[in-house]
């Protein structure tokens, strides 16, 4: 080749590299094909140009250029790693670390190959050797922040949390304005439960990015937990500012009103969330709950029956229709829900207690012992239990088993005027109180239902 050739095909390969700099990258790939129309066999302008087809995300065509390049010069441990990255980004990941692989062989000190290869095995499920990678990668660089944030990705998949933590503290140490590593980092101790420590790091994520939805959405869900319920709304609120198609936002803006007694602000929330989503299975749920602590019971049995509809095997919901229905006085219908909730979760120790108060009001005493029976299998500490039971025992009129059962709820709530009460009585069978009705328990935690959760006090996170 003349040299005043190579000397244009010279200009060119700069004029590329200058455009490539600039962000230019479709007449930076023009120029490269100018300077390879001169000078063919070039290796370098080969890969300068799968560099710009790379930022152009035109993978294919990237990895041909590097191949193009490594037939030239297969020495070439940039031109190796390049290719690597085009066939990462192509899914082909077995590839892209054989590429790596050859890079780091003719360099054993390329900080980057050893990275990429690691993000490589990490994508293959090979997680030990991933951080095995990207150890030998920080061995080289120890400050490239994403090396340590990747690591740290890697950790918490393997589970080693506290691992994972110490990893995006590096990340942080290196580049303390990464708001990834300090959002998965308060992800992580929102997991292990560690509120505070994570509610500060959410803070921190939104000091640096205050668009960032999900971590509003997220901080919201750290202080429904910590039961800090207005400070939960107002994160609700910010993150549906941003978005306002974030359904699990409403719902759990729902719940977090619900908590403060805002019954139908939280009713707003879950129709809100429903008309987003109306799959939402604990929407419908929680909706009805939250009317039938309202008292509005036909409506919570309503939403109880859409929440089945999408689930019928929902024990919970079956549940909290059998206690709506109790309310109701409809007690059939509670007792054919309560069968329902125990058919499909025989541990639902508060359904068989449900069950045995309504056999109760049917007069059908002995049917409501077995109920408290089973009840009390399932958790010999639900004190309530004990003394339904000693109340039913009296009706039947076995005394001294009655008086068992209180002595039972006594030892478990000594503070339990009723039950006391109720023991003096069956002490003196020939008393006419003995068998006065009970005002529906009423003095249980002034609510007969105080356990019998109609609830879900889960976020989704």
């Amino acid at each position: 080749m003349s040299r005043s050739l190579k000397s244009e095909a010279e200009f060119f390969l700069q004029q590329g590299l200058q455009l490539s700099q600039a962000g230019a990258y479709e007449d930076a790939n023009m120029s490269f094909d100018r300077a390879l129309q001169l000078y063919p066999s070039w290796h370098e302008i080969w890969y300068f140009k799968g560099l710009v087809l790379y930022e152009l995300q035109r993978y294919t065509d990237a990895a041909a250029c590097f191949q193009q390049a490594l037939d030239l010069n297969p020495n070439y441990p940039e031109a190796l790693n390049s290719h690597g990255m085009a066939l990462f980004s192509l899914g082909s990941y077995e590839a892209a670390i054989a590429s790596y692989d050859k890079a780091i062989k003719l360099r054993p000190a390329f900080h980057q190959a050893w990275y990429n290869r690691g993000n490589a095995l990490d994508k293959s499920n090979c997680y030990e050797a991933a951080i095995d990678s990207l150890n030998r990668a920080l061995k080289l660089e120890p400050e490239y922040s994403r090396s340590w944030y990747n690591r740290a990705i890697i950790l918490y998949k393997l589970g080693k949390y506290e691992a994972a933590i110490a990893s995006y503290d590096k990340a942080i140490e290196f580049r303390p304005h990464y708001s990834n590593a300090w959002y998965n980092r308060a992800n992580i101790l929102n997991r292990l439960k560690r509120y505070p420590e994570a509610l500060e790091s959410y803070d921190r994520v939104l000091m640096i990015k205050s668009d960032w939805y999900a971590a509003y959405y997220n901080h919201g869900n750290v202080l429904h937990k910590l039961k800090r319920h207005e400070a939960a709304v107002t994160s609700y609120d910010k993150a549906l500012k941003i978005k306002p198609t974030l359904y699990e936002a409403w719902y759990n803006r729902g719940n977090a009103l619900d908590a403060l007694g805002r019954y139908d602000d939280a009713i707003a929330s879950y129709r809100q969330a429903l008309t987003l989503k109306p799959d939402l299975r604990e929407g419908w749920y929680n909706w009805g709950s939250t009317l039938h602590k309202a008292g509005r019971y036909e409506a919570a049995i309503a939403s109880y029956d859409k929440a089945i509809a999408l689930d019928a095997k929902f024990a919970r919901a079956w549940h909290s229709r059998g206690v709506a229905f109790r309310k109701l006085g409809m007690y059939a219908a509670a007792i054919t829900s309560y069968d329902k909730a125990v058919q499909h979760n025989p541990n639902l120790y508060e359904s068989w207690y449900g069950r045995g108060v309504t056999l109760g009001h049917l007069g059908r005493n002995e049917a409501a012992v077995s109920s408290y029976d089973r009840a009390l299998e399932i958790n010999p500490s639900f004190y309530p239990a004990w003394y339904s039971r000693g109340v039913a025992l009296s009706h039947i009129g076995d005394y001294k088993a009655a008086i068992t059962s209180y002595d039972r709820a006594l030892e478990i709530r000594p503070e339990f005027p009723s039950a006391l009460r109720r023991r003096n009585l069956a002490l003196d069978p020939n008393s006419p109180s003995i068998l006065a009705p009970d005002i529906d328990n009423s003095d249980i935690d002034n609510n007969e239902d105080f356990n019998e959760s109609v609830f879900s006090e889960d976020v989704i996170e």
